[in-house]
C-alpha cells in the first residue's frame, strides 16, 4: 500500500511538472509565434493547392494581365468658315487603326522558336511583327481600305524602284533613315560614309531598310523584312515599320496604320484580335472639306506631325507629341495654335495584347476655336470656274491641226494626245496588263516595235555611229539626252569625277563630237562607276567596259518609264500611232465613260475625227487645261477689299482634292500630284511669279512725278524705238509710233517708249545716264508700294524681287522684277486705297466653339502713304483710260457691261519659245471703288484674255451676269482678236 501510496504521490507530482511545463511553453510568445505561422503556411499550401490544382483551370482561363496606362484624348479641331459663315472645313467621326510596340511580339517569336526546336528555325520578333503588319494590311485592303503609306519610295510598272520626293525632301529622309544629324560636324571617313548614304540609289535604301544591308554600324537588320515577300508588299511593311521607327522616340505614343476605315474591316480585326499583338481600333475625328478643289491652296490640310514640325511647334512653348494631327500647309499650319484642341486623357488598365479592360480616370477634351476667313465662298467658286472655262477657251482659240506651234505659238493636235500620255492622264504601265482591253493590246503592240526598232538603232549608234551630237536628227537627239541624265541618276557617269575644262568634254556640250567618242573618252578617264555592270574576269579593258555600258544602257532603257514616255511621243508625231487610238484609251481607262457618252461610238466608228473629238471634249471640260498641261494651264485671280485690305477671293488653279491628303496621306494620289506636269499644290497666288509687265507701269508714273521728272504737262513723242541705248529697246506699236503722250496717256495706251524715256530720265544727271541710279529710284517707289516685302496674306507666300538690271526697261515691267499676284494685289490695293499701304489678310476674326470672338482682325498693318493726291489722279485718269479710252485695246471687253471699271493690261515675255504672260489689274467702280482686281495668267498669250476674265467676274460681283452665264460650264472663247500686245 505504502509503495503504491509513493507511486500515486509521484505521479501527481510528475503531472505538476508537465503542467507547468507546459504553461511555461504556452506562455513564451516565440513558440506562440511559431506555431501561428506553421498554421497559416499549411493554409497557404492548401489555398495554392485549390487555386493551382482544383481550380487551376479556371483561373487561367480568366486571367488578365493587367497594367496601368494613361491614353491621350485627342480635343476636336476648330472648324473654318468663309466671311458668310458657310463652312469650309470641318470634323467627322471615323475608326482608324493604330499599332505601337508590345512585348508580346517578342514572346510570340520566342515561343515560336521554341516549338521549332534545337534545330528548327529561329523566328526573330521581327518576322512576327512584319506577319501582323502583313496580315493587317491584307484584311485592310480585301475590305476595300488602305493603310497610310508615307513612305517616300516606290516601283514602277517595270519593277523599278524610285523616290516619290526630291531635293530636301528626300535628303531630309535619307538623313532620318541613316542617323544622320549635321553632316557640317562630320570630318574624314565619317563625312565620307555620310555623303555616300546621301547619295544613296532607291535600291539601296530598299535593301538597308529591308535587311540592314551596307548599312551604319550598329542598325543591325534594320526591319528584317523577308525576300518572300513581294516588292510592292515589302514596300507596304517597310512603311508602316518605317513610321513605327520614326516614333522610336516616343515608344508608349501608337502610330496610325489606316484611317476611315470599313465596317467589315472593324469586324475582321475585332473578332481576331489575339492574331494582332499592337493594333487597336479607335473613333477618331477625320479633317473634312467642303468644295475642296476651290479652296485646298488657302485651306492647306492636316496630317501627323514630322519630326522637324515637332521640334519647331514645341520650340515655340507648346507640347505636342509623335503621331499628334497638325496643319500641314495654308491656313490649317498658319492658324495651328488657334484651331488646335485642348488634350484630354484616359488611365486605363490594358492586358498583355494592349487592349483596354478598365476605364480608370477620363478627363475630357475640348475642342478648338474657330477661324472665319475674309473669303467669300461663292465669288472664290465662281472665279475658280471662270478662270478653268476662260483657260480652256484660250487652249482651244490656239488650237491647230498642223504639225508645228509656228510663230504664233498655237498649239498642234499632236501636242494634245501626247499630253495625256506625258500628264499621266492616260497610264502606259496599264496597256501591257492582262486584262487590257483590245484597243490598250493594239497601242501596246505598236509600242513593242518602236522600242525593238528604237533600242537595235542606239545599240548600232553606240558601237559604230559617226554622226555628231548637233547633226541628229531631234528624235535621237532626245534619245541621247535622256541616256546621259539616266547614267548620271543611275551613278554610272560620275557627274564630279569629270573636268569640266577637258577638251573632249567641252566638245560633248557643244555638240561637235559623237555620243560614243564621248562614252569611250569618259571610260579612259574614269568617269564612269563600272561597279553595276557584269564583268567577270578581274581583268579588263576598255573595249570589255564599254560593251557593258552599252549593253547596261540598253537593258536600262527597257525599265524606264519616262524614256517609253518619248517613244510615244515619236510613235505619234511621225504617225505610227493615232489620235483615234490614243483617245480610244481614254475610255479603255475609265477616264471617259463609254456607257454614258455618245461621242463613244461616233469616234470608234469614224464618224467623228480624232482632232473634233478632243476639241468638243476640251469644250466641255471634260478634258481640262491642268490634264493637258500646255500652254496655259494655270493662273490666279485675287479680289480685295481696297479699304481694309481684306481678301475676298484667292483662286489658284488648278488645285487638288484635300481631302485625299488629311487624315493620312493617299500616297498613290500624292504620288500622281507630284508628278502632274501642271502642279496642282502650288498656289498661283502666292508661290508663283512672273514680271509684271506693264501693269508696273502705275508705279514708275510715281516715280517720276514725285520725282520731279515729269508732270501732267510733260509730253514724250512716241517714234517707235527708243535708240538712246544699245540694243534699241522697241515699242509694242512698232514700227507704228504712239506720236505725243503725256503720263496718263502713256499709261491708258501703254506706250513703252514713253516710259523707256521716264527710265532713263530717271538715270540722267547732267546728262549722263547711270542706270543703277535709274534702279534706285524705281526701287523706292516699288517699295512704297510693298515690293520690298511679302503681301501680309497669312499663308505660304515667296519673296518679291525688285529688278536690279536696266533701268529702261525695269520702267514697263520687265528687267529682273519678279511678283506674285498676291503682292501685285497689295500694290494695287494701295494704289486704290491712296492714303495707305495695307497688308492683305485672309482672316476676318476666331471665335471660340460657342461663337464668342476672340479675335478680330479688322485692323491692317498700314503705312501712311507718302505720295501727293495729284500723282494718283494722273495714274487713276490713265487707267480709266485703259478700260474706257478711244484707243483702249479692251474697250470692247467692258463698254456694254454697265460698269466702270479702270486698270492695266500687262503682257511680259519670259520664253521667247512660250506664250507671253498676260496680266490685267483693275478696280470697280472708278468714282467709289468696292473691290480691285488682279488677273494672271502664265503664258496667257495676251493682256486681253486677262482683262475678259476679269470682266466676266465683274460681272456676277455686279448681279450684271445672267442666270445661263451662272450655270454655263462650258469653255469661253476669246473674244474678237488676240488684243493688247503691251
Amino acid at each position: 500500500m505504502q509503495i503504491l501510496f509513493k507511486f500515486k504521490k509521484k505521479q501527481e507530482k510528475d503531472k505538476t511538472k508537465l503542467r507547468g511545463q507546459i504553461i511555461e511553453l504556452l506562455s513564451n510568445r516565440i513558440i506562440i509565434m511559431g506555431v501561428l505561422l506553421m498554421v497559416l503556411f499549411c493554409l497557404l499550401i492548401y489555398r495554392l493547392f485549390v487555386l493551382q490544382i482544383i481550380q487551376g483551370d479556371e483561373h487561367l482561363a480568366n486571367f488578365n494581365y493587367k497594367i496601368k496606362k494613361t491614353i491621350e484624348i485627342s480635343g476636336a479641331r476648330g472648324n473654318i468658315y468663309d466671311c458668310n459663315g458657310k463652312t469650309l472645313a470641318y470634323n467627322q467621326l471615323a475608326y482608324t487603326v493604330t499599332l505601337e510596340n508590345t512585348d508580346e511580339t517578342s514572346r510570340i517569336a520566342r515561343e515560336r522558336t521554341n516549338a521549332n526546336g534545337k534545330n528548327g528555325q529561329k523566328v526573330t520578333e521581327n518576322d512576327v511583327k512584319n506577319e501582323v503588319i502583313y496580315k493587317l494590311i491584307k484584311v485592310l485592303e480585301t475590305n476595300g481600305d488602305t493603310i497610310n503609306y508615307s513612305l517616300p519610295m516606290t516601283v514602277n510598272s517595270k519593277g523599278k524602284l524610285k523616290f516619290t520626293v526630291s531635293g530636301s525632301s528626300l535628303a531630309r529622309f535619307k538623313k532620318d533613315i541613316y542617323g544622320i544629324t549635321n553632316i557640317d560636324n562630320l570630318s574624314g571617313d565619317e563625312k565620307k560614309k555620310a555623303e555616300k548614304y546621301l547619295n544613296s540609289t532607291p535600291e539601296e535604301v530598299y535593301e538597308y531598310l529591308r535587311s540592314g544591308k551596307n548599312g551604319p554600324q550598329g542598325t543591325g537588320n534594320m526591319f528584317g523584312i523577308a525576300d518572300s515577300y513581294s516588292t510592292e508588299d515589302t514596300l507596304k511593311i517597310m512603311s508602316v515599320r518605317y513610321d513605327v521607327f520614326m516614333n522610336r522616340y516616343s515608344q508608349t505614343t501608337p502610330i496610325t496604320v489606316a484611317t476611315n476605315i470599313s465596317d467589315k474591316s472593324i469586324a475582321a480585326i475585332s473578332e481576331h484580335d489575339d492574331e494582332y499583338p499592337g493594333v487597336s481600333i479607335k473613333a477618331d475625328s477625320l479633317r473634312k472639306y467642303n468644295d475642296a478643289k476651290y479652296f485646298s491652296s488657302v485651306l492647306g490640310y492636316t496630317g501627323v506631325v514630322s519630326e522637324s514640325e515637332l521640334k519647331e511647334l514645341n520650340g515655340n512653348g507648346s507640347k505636342y507629341e509623335a503621331n499628334d494631327v497638325v496643319g500641314k500647309t495654308g491656313i490649317e499650319k498658319t492658324m495651328e495654335s488657334t484651331l488646335q484642341g485642348k488634350k484630354g486623357q484616359k488611365d486605363v488598365l490594358v492586358d498583355n495584347l494592349g487592349k483596354v479592360i478598365k476605364t480608370v480616370k477620363t478627363t475630357k477634351a475640348s475642342a478648338g476655336n474657330n477661324v472665319y476667313l475674309t473669303i467669300d465662298a461663292d465669288l472664290q467658286k465662281y472665279a475658280y470656274n471662270i478662270l478653268e472655262r476662260r483657260l480652256a477657251g484660250i487652249l482651244l482659240a490656239h488650237l491647230t491641226t498642223a504639225d508645228t506651234a509656228g510663230s504664233e505659238k498655237r498649239v498642234p493636235i499632236k501636242d494634245v494626245y501626247y499630253a495625256l500620255i506625258d500628264n499621266n492622264i492616260i497610264n502606259i504601265s496599264k496597256l501591257s496588263r492582262k486584262k487590257a482591253k483590245t484597243n490598250e493590246k493594239d497601242v501596246y503592240q505598236i509600242y513593242r516595235k518602236k522600242q525593238e526598232t528604237v533600242l537595235s538603232t542606239l545599240r548600232k549608234d553606240l558601237q559604230s555611229g559617226t554622226t555628231i551630237r548637233k547633226n541628229l536628227s531631234e528624235e535621237k537627239q532626245d534619245y541621247v539626252s535622256y541616256i546621259y541624265k539616266m547614267l548620271e541618276n543611275d551613278g554610272i557617269l560620275v557627274a564630279s569625277s569629270i573636268d569640266e575644262n577637258d577638251q573632249v568634254y567641252l566638245d560633248w556640250k557643244d555638240e561637235k563630237i559623237t555620243f560614243r567618242k564621248f562614252l569611250r573618252h569618259a571610260i579612259n578617264n574614269e568617269w564612269i562607276n563600272i561597279s553595276s555592270f557584269n564583268i567577270k574576269s578581274d581583268y579588263y579593258d576598255a573595249d570589255e567596259i564599254y560593251d557593258e555600258l552599252i549593253n547596261y544602257i540598253v537593258d536600262a532603257l527597257k525599265s524606264e518609264e519616262d524614256f517609253d514616255k518619248i517613244l510615244y511621243e515619236y510613235m505619234i508625231k511621225n504617225g505610227n500611232l493615232s489620235g483615234k487610238k490614243v483617245c480610244l484609251l481614254l475610255y479603255d481607262q475609265g477616264v471617259l465613260d463609254k456607257k454614258k457618252d455618245k461621242d463613244y461610238n461616233s469616234l470608234y466608228t469614224g464618224k467623228m475625227s480624232a482632232y473634233n473629238f478632243m476639241y468638243k471634249k476640251i469644250k466641255n471640260i471634260e478634258i481640262t487645261p491642268a490634264q493637258l498641261a500646255l500652254d496655259p494651264c494655270s493662273g490666279s485671280v485675287v479680289i480685295t477689299d481696297p479699304d481694309t485690305g481684306e481678301v475676298k477671293a484667292m483662286v489658284s488653279y488648278p488645285s487638288y482634292n484635300n481631302n485625299r491628303l488629311a487624315n493620312g496621306i493617299d500616297s498613290s494620289y500624292y504620288a500622281s500630284l507630284n508628278t502632274d506636269l501642271s502642279s496642282p499644290m502650288l498656289n498661283r497666288a502666292t508661290q508663283s511669279r512672273t514680271a509684271p509687265g506693264s501693269t508696273f507701269k502705275p508705279i514708275s508714273s510715281t516715280a517720276v512725278l514725285e520725282e520731279g521728272v515729269a508732270n501732267a504737262s510733260t509730253y514724250v513723242k512716241c517714234t517707235g524705238i527708243f535708240d538712246k541705248i544699245s540694243p534699241a529697246a522697241k515699242c509694242w506699236i512698232y514700227p507704228n509710233a504712239h506720236g505725243s503722250l503725256n503720263v496718263s496717256g502713256a499709261i491708258a495706251v501703254s506706250c513703252n517708249f514713253f516710259f523707256y524715256q521716264m527710265g532713263y530720265n530717271l538715270g540722267t544727271v547732267n546728262g549722263t545716264y547711270n542706270s543703277q541710279r535709274g534702279l534706285t529710284k524705281l526701287k523706292k517707289y516699288a517699295s512704297m508700294y510693298g515690293f520690298n516685302r511679302k503681301s501680309g496674306v497669312e499663308i505660304t507666300e515667296y519673296e518679291p524681287h525688285i529688278s536690279d538690271e536696266d533701268a529702261i526697261r525695269s520702267a514697263i515691267g520687265q528687267g529682273t522684277h519678279s511678283y506674285t499676284p498676291s503682292q501685285i494685289s497689295r500694290y494695287v490695293t494701295s494704289l486704290v486705297n491712296h492714303k495707305n499701304l495695307i497688308d492683305l489678310s485672309l482672316i476676318e476674326k476666331t471665335t471660340d466653339s460657342s461663337g464668342s470672338v476672340i479675335t478680330s482682325y479688322k485692323k491692317r498693318t498700314e503705312e501712311k502713304l507718302d505720295i501727293k493726291s495729284s500723282t494718283f489722279d494722273l495714274i487713276k485718269k490713265g487707267m480709266i483710260g485703259v478700260v474706257n479710252g478711244k484707243d483702249s485695246s479692251i474697250k470692247y471687253l467692258y463698254e456694254k457691261q454697265g460698269m466702270k471699271v479702270a486698270g492695266k493690261t500687262g503682257t511680259a515675255q519670259e520664253n521667247k519659245k512660250r506664250p507671253n504672260h498676260a496680266l490685267f489689274i483693275s478696280y470697280a467702280p472708278y468714282d467709289n471703288p468696292d473691290i480691285t482686281m488682279t488677273v494672271v495668267v502664265p503664258n496667257g498669250y495676251t493682256s486681253a484674255n486677262a482683262a475678259e476674265i476679269a470682266r466676266d467676274i465683274y460681272k456676277y460681283y455686279f448681279g450684271k451676269a445672267s442666270k445661263a452665264e451662272k450655270k454655263a460650264t462650258t469653255a469661253l472663247l476669246p473674244t474678237g482678236s488676240d488684243g493688247s500686245n503691251d
